[in-house]
């Protein structure tokens, strides 16, 4: 499949195409440059790609959990392209994004945590099937560092910066297999998924591209 995939969930900004069953990815951790990068970076992929909006089959995006503004951003661009092109959009979570970008390191059995600032994270586990696409061991949630649980059985990888950022998942991450705190998700993830979901379902109109934040209140801090 011909897809478009943009992520903005986190500090981290990227775009990527497949086109043809070549990928090209634009990736920088760039806090605070979304809204310089995200159109730029499309125009070039898909000049450097040699094709059009109309040749692709769907746009995919990051639908979150992550930073509320940025998350706005990216989607807004996301529907805007959707609908000047007639494209149907694909929803990925970034919690799976950051997990099948571990995939790419070998990682088969991830335990993601996202800063969520206000002293919490994105959290959730995943591990990785015969397909080799990360399928989620549980839902998703948002919680104090000190409440995030490993998966049992098996050898498990902490994934993502939460577990550089906070000390109690520094502590946890000390007794597991492994430890990727500069992993991040990324636009190239996002196709991947993409793609597995389109398997067996169709895009959607670009007016149901909705960010998921997890948290009710996303301005305030949370109570303890």
């Amino acid at each position: 499949m011909n897809l478009l995939a943009i992520e903005t969930s986190t500090e981290a900004c990227s775009v990527a195409i497949s086109h043809g069953g070549a990928v090209l990815e634009r990736f920088e951790h760039a806090p605070r440059r979304h809204a310089e990068l995200l159109l730029p970076w499309v125009q070039s992929l898909l000049a450097e790609s040699r094709t059009s909006l109309a040749e692709l089959d769907a746009i995919a995006f990051s639908r979150g959990p992550g930073s509320f503004t940025s998350l706005r951003l990216g989607i807004g661009v996301v529907q805007g392209l959707a609908w000047a092109s007639g494209l149907p959009v694909v929803p990925v979570s970034s919690l799976a994004a950051t997990a099948q970008a571990a995939a790419a390191d070998g990682v088969t059995t991830a335990l993601v945590a996202l800063d969520a600032r206000m002293d919490e994270v994105f959290s959730a586990a995943y591990r990785l099937d015969d397909d080799g696409i990360m399928q989620p061991l549980g839902g998703e949630r948002v919680c104090p560092p000190g409440q995030v649980l490993a998966p049992q059985p098996g050898p498990v990888h902490a994934v993502g910066v939460g577990f550089e950022r906070y000390a109690e998942l520094r502590d946890m991450a000390a007794g597991l297999a492994g430890s990727m705190p500069g992993t991040w998700p990324r636009a190239a993830s996002v196709l991947t998924l993409a793609q597995d979901w389109l398997r067996g379902r169709r895009g959607l109109p670009a007016e149901q591209a909705q960010p998921v934040y997890l948290r009710d209140k996303v301005a305030e801090p949370a109570k303890r």
